[in-house]
């Protein structure tokens, strides 16, 4: 993994990556702990969920296969997520997390980054990066979908683009 990046993996999906999924990447070691704080707030006042996982944390939870909601998981989760941070480069770690990934059914079984490459071609980086918090479904209610687009949506705006009638308006470039 180190020094060997693939070029499937663009630097502008790793920026999405970021940006939808762990804004503060940059400042932590691994573990996100403004963003315990506001989960645990959040749980206790609004009694609703949310997550705090990193990019690290989500690698650590692919590789691993362990998705039970536990207190036990979650802080070997962090403990290991901790542990890659020390070793490896936010980039390589975002580019390996994008590789692995599970970014919802295929009729061909593809998974992780053979997955990306067999996306539709006007698949953008908003688009690939939503399929990881709302995977491509076989289930044909529309409720994933819907989702999804909403995810897109939001993606693209923090990005600073625009959606109009499916097409994308940048407003600024990623730097």
């Amino acid at each position: 993994m180190r020094g060997r990046h693939n070029e499937d993996i663009t630097e502008s999906l790793i920026k999405t990556l970021v940006i939808a999924e762990d804004h503060r990447n940059a400042l932590h070691f691994g573990v996100d702990p403004i963003a315990i704080i506001r989960t645990i707030k959040v749980r206790l006042l609004q009694r609703k969920r949310q997550g705090a996982s990193t990019i690290e944390q989500q690698l650590v939870r692919t590789i691993t296969a362990r998705y039970e909601k536990t207190p036990r998981r979650k802080v070997r989760e962090q403990v290991l997520a901790v542990m890659l941070n020390s070793e490896f480069d936010k980039h390589e770690l975002a580019s390996c997390y994008l590789k692995v990934a599970y970014y919802g059914v295929s009729l061909s079984g593809y998974k992780g980054i053979e997955r990306i490459k067999r996306m539709e071609q006007g698949d953008t980086d908003a688009i690939i990066v939503s399929h990881l918090k709302y995977p491509r479904s076989s289930n044909t209610d529309g409720l994933m979908a819907k989702k999804h687009s909403m995810r897109v949506r939001h993606v693209c705006k923090l990005r600073g683009e625009t959606v109009e009638g499916g097409i994308r308006h940048s407003q600024r470039a990623l730097s």
